[in-house]
């Protein structure tokens, strides 16, 4: 049996508000919200407890054009550029978007007023004319030339104290009178328990959004709260300022969303630290975390998966070393463990080199085949890396220990497609065998099961290319970059055909992995931070 537990119960919840009805008798309140509690149940443990989950999510909380719709695959500029943008650079990168096969370009932060970092301009929203000529539609009209969808980042519930907006408001904001203030990333927060806050954004991010053909809105948060207070309030009602917060931001989510139907809106709060359903009700997908280091992200996106659905989790492919924690990951580990979820990339294509961007266009092009299954399958998760700490075990790498592995696979509604993922942290010694357990599957049908075939860089050998060269070859060398472009090693070969019941029972036994003498193509290249996937087609009924 499995339970889980999305908010608080009502009483917790009223205590935490420190609700004025509960402080003081006195105060007349006749129209105070509370929050609802959604619990999830299972019998047959937490992958059907999620599955159930994931199902009230999209038939009940999802919702409007967006609540069953494929998301469309995007780059965004963030990490190519941070707020150093100008029209000239972001058309380039999305030339190189358009070629590779993205179909939705992302413009994020800097683009408006006088923001050139994160010390002004917030509440400002009008395109700075120095990087942007032509406003957001002389940029919009050329990024769907390229034939490509655009998209914006906004943050419309703060203000930079260097901002237009506060000076005309400075009331405006969730501060304590006479008392220095708390500021996170150089900006405050605006008091959405006002009306007139509220009618500000709504309207302010309405010309925003029509001046344009805009097809999605990233929607950030960028500081936590503090210094409570409002000075729209008396001192004994206090308490109510966060949830009036958050009643407002409903409001501005629900009026927005109403009036540009089709946008693709997407929640973000300096990552994920807002992802729960009241913001699903509105925005149908989240970002994720700013971390977009793959072995990070896939605990990350495991984590989600016990309570929301693939497609409301927005993931991304980044670069490397990750901009987040400097850690080297394979292009294709952090394409794998992206795609299960609504997808796409932030990086500077205009940086990459040829093989990188052969590489994108054949993630993308796959990614795109099995979309709605990646999207809109059924879940399973098998072996995680949290196996080792739920055992007690350690985590030395010359033992193969619980929690060295994570296992996912992705079920077509009618069970005959399905998409899995086998994942490794660290190399163990002599541990190459290894096996993956689909789930999910129909007993009776036959299916073709399948690896992706790939081929990978000599370099990444090392100077054991000499075990097979007839002349030495000096490790780094010239004539080893040059080998490196003209010789590639292919990767193993997965493909038969089984029962689904042979498959989820009896398990694939994969090819086995490198372990220090010979390699070809029956040998999986699987070094640290490692992974695979496996397509499952079915065939046949018994």
């Amino acid at each position: 049996m499995s339970a889980f537990f999305a908010q608080k119960t009502s009483e917790e919840h009223l205590a935490s508000l420190k609700s004025p009805s509960r402080q003081n008798p006195q105060i007349q309140e006749t129209n105070f919200g509370n929050s609802v509690s959604c619990n999830g149940y299972a019998e047959n443990g937490f992958n059907q407890m999620s599955q159930r989950l994931h199902h009230f999510i999209w038939e009940h909380i999802i919702r409007g054009t967006w609540q069953k719709k494929e998301r469309p695959i995007l780059l965004n500029s963030w990490e190519a550029s941070y707020f150093d943008i100008s029209e000239k650079k972001l058309l380039k990168l999305a030339k190189e978007a358009k070629e590779v096969g993205i179909e939705l370009f992302v413009m994020d932060d800097g683009w408006f007023g006088e923001r050139m970092d994160d010390s002004s301009s917030l509440g400002d929203w009008e395109a700075n004319t120095k990087k942007l000529p032509g406003g957001l539609k002389g940029l919009s009209d050329k990024i769907h030339g390229l034939g490509l969808q655009f998209g914006i980042w906004v943050e419309p519930e703060m203000v930079n104290v260097k901002s237009k907006l506060y000076v005309a408001h400075p009331d405006w904001t969730i501060e304590i009178p006479g008392q220095p203030h708390s500021e996170g990333r150089n900006q405050r927060i605006l008091d959405l328990g006002r009306r007139e806050v509220q009618d500000y954004i709504i309207e302010s991010m309405s010309k925003v959004f029509s001046s344009a053909d805009i097809s999605y809105v990233k929607w950030d948060m960028n500081r936590t709260f503090s210094d409570y207070y409002s000075t729209a309030l008396p001192p004994e009602r206090q308490g109510e300022v966060a949830h009036r917060y958050v009643l407002g931001l409903y409001r501005c989510m629900k009026e927005l969303m109403e009036r540009f139907p089709e946008i693709l809106f997407e929640g973000c709060a300096a990552g994920g630290n807002r992802f729960d359903l009241g913001i699903l009700c509105y925005f149908p997908q989240i970002w994720g975390s700013d971390d977009t280091d793959a072995l990070c992200r896939a605990e990350i996106e495991e984590n989600y998966s016990y309570g929301y659905p693939l497609s409301a989790v927005s993931a991304h492919v980044s670069a490397c070393p990750n901009h987040q924690t400097l850690r080297n990951t394979p292009l294709e580990t952090r394409f794998q463990v992206a795609c299960f979820g609504s997808f796409g990339y932030e990086c500077n294509l205009c940086d990459m080199k040829k093989e990188e961007k052969e590489a994108m266009k054949e993630q993308i092009a796959l990614y795109k085949k099995w979309r709605k299954v990646l999207q809109q399958g059924t879940f399973y998760r098998g072996r995680s890396f949290y196996d080792g700490a739920q055992s007690g075990m350690g985590g030395s790498v010359l033992a193969d220990e619980a929690g060295n592995q994570m296992e996912w696979t992705c079920v077509s509604e009618d069970g005959t497609k399905a998409v899995g993922m086998l994942m490794q942290k660290l190399v163990v010694p002599n541990t190459q065998q290894q096996t993956y357990y689909p789930k999910g599957l129909l007993p009776d049908v036959r299916y073709h099961f399948y690896n992706r075939k790939l081929k990978y860089n000599i370099k990444e050998f090392g100077d054991l290319v000499n075990t097979v060269s007839p002349v030495h070859i000096r490790q780094d060398s010239l004539t080893h970059q040059v080998l490196s472009k003209l010789v590639k090693m292919d990767g193993e070969t997965e493909d038969f055909h089984a029962y689904g019941d042979t498959l989820m029972y009896g398990g694939v036994h994969v090819s086995p992995a490198f372990g220090g003498t010979g390699y070809n193509d029956k040998v999986r290249h699987y070094p640290d931070f490692a992974s695979r996937l496996y397509f499952m087609d079915g065939e046949v009924k018994k």
